[in-house]
């Protein structure tokens, strides 16, 4: 997906407005005698190929006028043509198979080959429209980008097709009233396929398959469905979940439809733009759902997509969500066909970026066409081996007749990540199952202006993003005074989401320091495994120049116990035991848009989008506070001396021990 993110010129920087943040690893230097981050799952090898041979085949049918997909056009304008493409992975075998449908984003549909081992130059998207690229260009494969994970999973018995959305979709854009970034036909599209796949396996037809040697009669289960998207494609496979969910008895989708059942969704750097005038944007409530959050995006810069999660907290179905944030990773390399990088071979902080950035440029005149474009350098096997050991891990945890719940280990910061990824780079996990849960802070809710505990001060997220809104304001206006700008007027994207997080700040703290935060009422935890916290850390730094900001606040030393019902703490752990606050992000805000103030000479209105916060859940066992009585009223949080505060509570759970975090 490309996002219509206008980025000013080089005269206002973005850089500007962020400061860096140290990268840190897993602690290993943890006494793993007392479990405290359970390691039961860290020899665990997510890549090992399965039992399963398997075929593989394009298929592909003519190109058609489908108002399913595509509705009546508005005012005068054409009909466009969708078509049924793809690519088919189905283990050999007597099935019928679990069924995975990829759905890739947005991006040009046409291609320049240039010579060397270099980087196919996607810059055109003629195909959309006429089913022709320009002479000298071929289709941009994107539906192909993924065979990495799809090889990887059919050999571990699913069925998995991968669709091309190129034809009337991809590389445009669609009616503002209506479904101005085709999500939504992005998920009829879906939707069709499964209805094709439908036909041809009930009746064995596979004409329309280029390898008819392959039996394809009965060969998938359509009640054990999963779906992954990337960029545009995340939100359009979450959106296909929703039309089918919401739609009525009489609707197409039921009536081809009529057993299906989608058993998790697992997204790749996502948008969530929603679809209307007034955006529709929609969740994921009844199944499992992960999204997969690219560090060093470029594109998707906003992390939009984490925001799912955040509304997802309200629900209460029995299915696990996730956010997994791999630190270094960009956006276009999760697809092997996407090979140029989004982002320019920098990321924010100090990021190691996962792929090579050293190489030269391609050769001119395609450097000026593609400035990214590294010679040699077609994507990043590291982005790759990430994202196919955590599809691994989602679909063989939640779709199938035989899933094996110990993968969703992978995504519960409870356990220790396999080895051979957490090698790879630092990496950020959120992780909840509602239905276990019982929740009993949200210290964020209902603070509604700043208090102070000491040194401390405690407000909630907006109340901080609005403070600091005035504070980039001062920014840029002396930017603009330095650098000859009339007027630079400031404000916030009115779609910015934002959770109801506590945010606690202190300048270095010259004593020790306790804050305790309240329970809603006195627990009696007795029933419970875990309390889990989410955290995040930012600071915000708005100083002109920038070498004038604050110090560094990702090195969070604190320390945690629980209160008991009489007042007494119970012992305190060491909060790096468990995890590591990962936080490139200095700023609370991305530049996203900029225009010109009317008749005014260099004066500009400048858009900011809010770039959310990546928490990470940080799980402690009761167990691990030695407490007598588990009768709690307060979360306590000990900051040293010395040491800057900046800190973000969401939300605080109790969580039962269920089958689906025991380890086996």
């Amino acid at each position: 997906m490309k996002t219509q993110l206008c980025r000013l010129s080089s005269l206002l920087v973005l850089a500007a407005l962020l400061a860096c943040h140290p990268s840190s690893k897993f602690n290993q230097g943890q006494d793993y005698s007392e479990k405290i981050v359970d390691r039961a799952h860290v020899n665990r090898d997510l890549l090992a190929p399965g039992p399963y041979a398997f075929d593989e085949s394009l298929y592909s049918e003519a190109a058609v006028i489908d108002h399913d997909v595509l509705p009546f056009p508005p005012y005068d304008w054409p009909e466009v043509l969708t078509d049924i493409r793809g690519k088919l992975y189905l283990p050999q075998g007597t099935g019928p198979f679990p069924l995975l449908v990829f759905l890739h984003g947005n991006h040009p549909t046409c291609g320049m080959v240039i010579a060397g081992n270099n980087p196919r130059i996607d810059a055109a998207s003629d195909f959309t429209l006429s089913g022709e690229c320009p002479e000298g260009m071929i289709e941009a494969p994107s539906y192909l980008g993924y065979e990495y994970s799809a090889r990887h999973l059919a050999s571990w018995g699913y069925a998995v097709v991968s669709i091309n959305a190129n034809r009337g979709i991809t590389g445009r854009e669609g009616y503002d009233f209506w479904d101005s970034r085709l999500v939504y036909a992005r998920g009829a599209l879906v939707l069709k396929h499964l209805i094709k796949l439908r036909q041809w396996s009930s009746t064995g037809q596979n004409q329309a398959l280029a390898n008819t040697q392959i039996d394809i009669k009965n060969k998938f289960d359509f009640e054990e469905v999963g779906l992954m998207g990337h960029s545009r494609g995340g939100e359009g496979v979450r959106y296909a979940y929703n039309i089918f969910q919401k739609a009525g008895a009489e609707s197409i989708w039921k009536k081809e439809l009529p057993n299906l059942k989608i058993k998790g969704i697992f997204e790749i750097a996502p948008v969530d733009f929603g679809t209307g005038e007034q955006p529709l944007k929609v969740e994921a409530i009844g199944t499992a759902w992960t999204v997969l959050i690219a560090g060093c995006d470029r594109d998707v810069s906003n992390f939009m997509g984490t925001n799912p999660y955040g509304r997802m907290l309200i629900a209460q179905d029995s299915f696990p969500k996730a956010i997994f944030t791999v630190w270094g990773a960009n956006h276009n390399f999760f697809n092997t066909e996407w090979q140029v990088s989004d982002a320019p071979h920098t990321c924010f902080g100090n990021q190691r970026p996962l792929w090579n950035t050293h190489a030269e440029q391609v050769p001119a005149p395609y450097s000026q066409m593609a400035p990214n474009a590294l010679s040699g350098v077609k994507g990043s096997e590291a982005q790759q081996a990430f994202a196919k050991g955590l599809m691994f891990s989602f679909f063989k945890s939640n779709v199938g007749k035989f899933v094996d719940l110990t993968l969703l280990h992978s995504f519960d910061p409870q356990y220790a990540l396999p080895q051979l990824l957490n090698d790879v780079s630092p990496t950020s996990r959120e992780f909840i199952l509602l239905n276990d849960s019982l929740l009993v802070a949200k210290p964020g809710k209902g603070v509604t202006t700043p208090l102070q505990i000491g040194d401390i001060y405690w407000q909630s997220l907006d109340t901080k993003l609005k403070a600091d809104l005035p504070l980039l304001q001062e920014f840029w206006n002396r930017y603009a005074l330095d650098n000859g700008y009339s007027q630079l007027n400031v404000q916030l994207t009115p779609d910015s989401f934002t959770r109801e997080a506590l945010m606690l700040d202190a300048a270095p703290l010259l004593t020790e320091q306790f804050v305790d935060i309240p329970f809603e009422k006195l627990i009696d935890a007795s029933a419970y495994w875990t309390i889990d916290v989410s955290l995040a850390s930012r600071s915000g730094c708005y100083s002109y120049p920038e070498t004038a900001c604050a110090p560094d606040y990702s090195d969070v030393e604190i320390d945690v116990a629980l209160v008991q019902e009489d007042g007494s703490s119970s012992a305190f752990v060491h909060l790096t035991d468990y995890i590591k606050l990962q936080n490139y992000h200095n700023n609370f805000f991305e530049l996203a848009a900029t225009e010109p103030i009317a008749n005014g000479q260099n004066s500009f209105n400048l858009e900011f989008s809010y770039v959310p916060l990546l928490f990470t859940t940080a799980r402690f066992e009761l167990s691990d506070f030695a407490m007598p009585n588990l009768k709690l009223k307060a979360l306590r949080l000990k900051f040293p001396a010395g040491k800057a505060v900046a800190l973000a509570v969401d939300e605080l759970r109790l969580v039962k021990r269920s089958a689906n975090l025991i380890a086996h």
